[in-house]
């Protein structure tokens, strides 16, 4: 499989007190405690050519010469980077930079995480919490 290109969110997954809720662009949240869920649904992730993934956030019109003047670099498309990190494949296997630093009992943290690939060719990103489908 290759996973370059523009991926939609298609649900998130958030664990609560009374188990997991999912959350779609059709069903979005109206609980203060999800608020950042309905945000996270416009997002778009771009796996690049080189090796560089891609939070996207697409910028209307009216608010191009806005985000210009706060530094963002709007693209032909509409939609800005927002954050970047990077993903390599290893061994059919699919990763990303957490950016996660540190040391466990000792050893150095990789801060790579597997992206696994679910049987209808979604991504399950951030951990699991975040499904992935391709636009």
């Amino acid at each position: 499989m290759d996973i370059r290109g523009i991926w939609k969110v298609k649900e998130i997954r958030m664990p609560t007190p009374e188990g997991e809720q999912v959350f779609t662009p059709d069903n979005l949240p109206d609980d203060d405690r999800f608020e950042g869920c309905s945000e996270l649904m416009r997002f778009q992730t771009e796996f690049a050519d080189d090796g560089v993934l891609n939070t996207l956030m697409f910028v209307p019109e009216e608010m191009k010469a806005e985000a210009a003047k706060h530094g963002a670099v709007v693209r032909e498309d509409g939609y800005t980077v927002v954050e970047s990190t990077t993903w390599k494949e290893e061994n059919g296997k699919f990763y990303y930079n957490t950016k996660v630093e540190g040391e466990v009992f000792g050893e150095k943290v990789d801060p790579f995480t597997e992206i696994p690939i679910t049987v209808d060719g979604c991504l399950l990103y951030n951990y699991g919490m975040v499904l992935l489908e391709r636009i």
